[in-house]
């Protein structure tokens, strides 16, 4: 059986990387770090700053003294569409001809321009019906990814989406209850992604403008400071530890800013159940740097009433404490989701 994957998430601003063995008595972890990139190195998913994402995946690979070269990365953005859909029941040439014809009604871009793949979810419903998950990613942006992991040194050999990759770190985390609905929400730089799985199956995917900038931006305007003062503010106001040495008036534009993303992110769950026949939710798990902003997870909560919970999907990984700062990667844990899912795959394994 092939290796476990590096997993590496590049993201807008910082790069991810976990490596993952797996035991008898289960998975042991064997690298783990973060290395900051600068600002603008990717705008809505593209990568615009080539030479800071081989420098920094470098750096970080000689830091941790990493061992391996395989390694699973992810897209997402506006570069990634995902969509459930529903058809007649069918198989073979017919389904194959049936998904070209899908592809070009719910893509919106060229064939030629993008990577498609799809996934047969139910194959016959009471009514006759199927359900399938089609994804398509931009040819150019994976291709971006790829060239960035090649000329850091590495063999890039599974390219997954980052909502499912999130998804695998939360399944093999924590666990999902059969039947169970759960909502993921990935709170990143830029944007928050929101997946929901039902009984393992994701079945809604939506991507919101906003994430852990719109925090540092409203701080920056609001105390009139530059982005590196409003950043540090951003990280102290969600330190219980420094909640005294940060002033008061950031407190409340953390507050006013999280009701706004809970608001967003509450648009999309009552979509979802407004659309889903017996849609119920019975928990949501939180994932990126800005899940640790006290005030987001509360403001979800009030709001949903639905139990939120910060992922931690180390959570049952056996650690040796003598090689890695167990305190900082609890810390980093729902920063390092995405990634967590990544060192999941294997070359040539089902997504």
């Amino acid at each position: 059986m092939a290796k476990r994957c590096i997993g590496l998430d590049i993201g807008s601003s910082a790069v991810k990387l976990v490596q993952l063995k797996s035991q008898k008595r289960g998975l042991t972890l064997q690298n783990f770090g973060i290395e900051p990139l600068p600002a603008q190195s990717i705008v809505d998913g593209s990568i615009m700053n080539h030479g800071a994402i081989v420098d920094a995946i470098r750096n970080l690979a000689s830091r941790i003294h990493l061992r391996g070269k395989d390694v699973a990365v992810a897209v997402s953005g506006n570069s990634v569409i995902i969509k459930r859909i529903t058809i007649p029941a069918m198989e073979g040439d017919a389904l194959d001809e049936q998904m070209k014809w899908e592809v070009q009604q719910n893509i919106p871009f060229r064939r030629d321009d993008v990577n498609v793949d799809h996934t047969v979810l139910v194959e016959k419903t009471p009514e006759g019906q199927m359900e399938v998950l089609l994804v398509a990613a931009k040819k150019d942006v994976v291709e971006q990814y790829l060239h960035a992991v090649r000329d850091a040194g590495f063999v890039p050999v599974v390219v997954d989406t980052a909502a499912f990759a999130a998804q695998n770190a939360v399944e093999a985390g924590v666990g999902m209850a059969p039947g169970e609905v759960v909502a993921i929400i990935n709170v990143g730089a830029r944007l928050c992604t929101i997946s929901i799985v039902d009984n393992g199956m994701p079945v809604f995917t939506r991507d919101i403008g906003t994430g852990g900038n719109t925090y540092t931006d409203a701080i920056q305007s609001r105390l009139a400071i530059d982005s590196d003062g409003a950043e540090a503010y951003k990280v102290g106001g969600a330190s219980p530890a420094s909640a005294d040495m940060v002033p008061q008036e950031v407190h409340r534009v953390l507050a006013q800013v999280s009701e706004q993303i809970a608001g967003e992110l509450q648009r999309s769950i009552d979509f979802f159940l407004t659309e889903t026949v017996d849609g119920n939710l019975a928990r949501i798990y939180l994932t990126g740097g800005s899940s640790l902003v006290p005030q987001l997870p509360k403001a979800i909560q009030d709001r949903s009433r639905i139990p939120v919970h910060i992922l931690d999907p180390f959570v049952q990984v056996e650690i040796d404490a003598r090689r890695f700062d167990v305190e900082y990667l609890r810390a980093n844990a729902p920063v390092a989701a995405v990634a967590f899912g990544l060192a999941l795959r294997r070359q040539g394994d089902a997504a």
